[in-house]
């Protein structure tokens, strides 16, 4: 089967055998996803596909929070397919756990699941990039700015507090108030489970390495995985 990714920056797609081993990653950028739509109609596998940002997919199987997923929605309302998918593919690498879901992308969103069984939702808040923007969007001094090379974010995230630029104070401030929220929301979900799996992913998971204790920062595809699970149970 073919599991496609469509997030708000990238889209992903990977191709999984019938044993779940996955074939190379192909991506394309989100503002090309007919690219992508043209690619797929000249396949022959059955697609699935978790869609971040409601595009309407001319083939394919586009899942929602109605889809066969393993464990059962304390929500009152819809929820992310990516959300869900995501926690699908943690369960097949650590099955029947009480797992947390940080995901850094266009969002910092939290997702928990107790013991293997009830999706028990979790906040969402800005990602780095859209704290940056939101800065400039809202004040008439500020420059707009992207996120730092790899190579500077420890710099911005070290224990000295001191900056001396605007920009530098920019991204400081914005990483900082990532690192911290995840940190402090974190330590509310373990007191809540102390034995949950804490996962973190998303383009920008790299940037709390050795902020967080207890983190899996696995290089996994965890969405496409989850939708290869669904995709075998249907």
């Amino acid at each position: 089967m073919i599991a496609v990714d469509a997030g708000n920056t990238t889209i992903k797609v990977l191709k999984y055998s019938a044993s779940g081993e996955a074939g190379p990653l192909q991506k394309w950028p989100a503002s090309r996803w007919e690219e992508c739509a043209t690619w797929l109609s000249t396949q022959s596998e059955p697609i699935w596909i978790s869609d971040s940002a409601g595009r309407s997919w001319p083939l394919g199987t586009v899942v929602d929070y109605r889809a066969p997923w393993s464990f059962t929605l304390d929500y009152t309302e819809r929820v992310g397919s990516d959300r869900l998918a995501g926690m699908e593919g943690a369960l097949v690498r650590y099955p029947g756990a009480s797992i947390l879901m940080v995901s850094c992308g266009t969002c910092l969103t939290f997702s928990y699941l107790h013991q293997g069984k009830r999706f028990q939702g979790g906040g969402i808040a800005p990602g780095w990039l859209a704290r940056l923007r939101s800065m400039v969007d809202y004040t008439g001094s500020l420059p707009p700015l992207g996120v730092p090379d790899e190579a500077a974010w420890s710099s911005h995230s070290g224990m000295d507090p001191r900056t001396a630029s605007t920009e530098e104070s920019m991204h400081r401030g914005s990483l900082m108030g990532m690192i911290d929220q995840v940190r402090a929301e974190v330590q509310r979900f373990q007191h809540l489970d102390p034995d949950l799996k804490l996962i973190l992913h998303g383009g920008d998971a790299r940037a709390l390495v050795g902020h967080i204790k207890n983190g899996i920062f696995a290089d996994e595809n965890w969405i496409a995985l989850g939708l290869w699970s669904v995709a075998t149970r249907s």
